[in-house]
């Protein structure tokens, strides 16, 4: 079981590594791998929304190694962002904690179904930035002795800081690709000067 200062130490860690991160997978991956560890989960992962398609995706999950086989396989998923638990959390903007599925009107099967994975339990918080909610964190079949009152306040402090940073990553990307745009019309525009002058 852990205790508040595991969770501490940890959310802490998550943090500072999360500030310095700018590979997208690598601050996906590391989170999501942490988080698995901390609940001794069978899986965790990020479903991201899609704002075109108003679709939810797993890009990078952290899977047990009993069911890492199921990690690509989530990679191909893609649901409607208004399905399932995932997507009333996004909705409603509420961590929820739901400790039997099977007994959850809003639980959708099609994950486990095309992982071949069963879900029994579930913590699945919103992933806040500045633009809005981007997707949700889950953490699958926590083991009964990680649980303890403060999960979903843990889990939602965690989400916090993984959409901050996350947008802060993408932020990043772009205004990357926007240099090297730059960098080629001024290599254009140089080129173009010589000929003429």
């Amino acid at each position: 079981m852990t205790t508040v200062d595991d969770r501490l130490h940890l959310l802490y860690e998550i943090n500072r590594r999360l500030t310095v991160l700018s590979d997208l997978d690598a601050l996906v991956g590391y989170a999501t791998q942490r988080t698995r560890e901390l609940f001794n989960a069978e899986g965790c992962a990020l479903l991201l929304l899609d704002r075109e398609t108003r679709e939810l995706h797993f890009p990078v999950a952290s899977q047990s190694a009993a069911h890492h086989n199921t990690q690509q396989r989530l990679a191909e998923i893609r649901f409607p962002a208004d399905r399932g638990i995932a997507g009333w959390v996004l909705s409603h903007n509420e961590a929820v904690r739901i400790d039997d599925v099977s007994k959850d009107p809003r639980f959708h099967q099609g994950v486990d179904q095309a992982t071949q994975m069963t879900t029994r339990s579930l913590l699945c918080a919103p992933l806040h930035s500045q633009s809005g909610n981007i997707g949700v964190i889950e953490v699958v079949n926590p083991a009964a002795s990680a649980l303890s009152a403060g999960d979903l306040e843990f889990l939602g402090a965690l989400a916090d800081d993984i959409g901050v940073a996350y947008e802060k990553v993408e932020l990043h990307e772009r205004l990357r690709g926007e240099v090297i745009g730059l960098r080629q019309v001024c290599n254009i525009v140089g080129f173009g000067l010589v000929v003429i002058g």
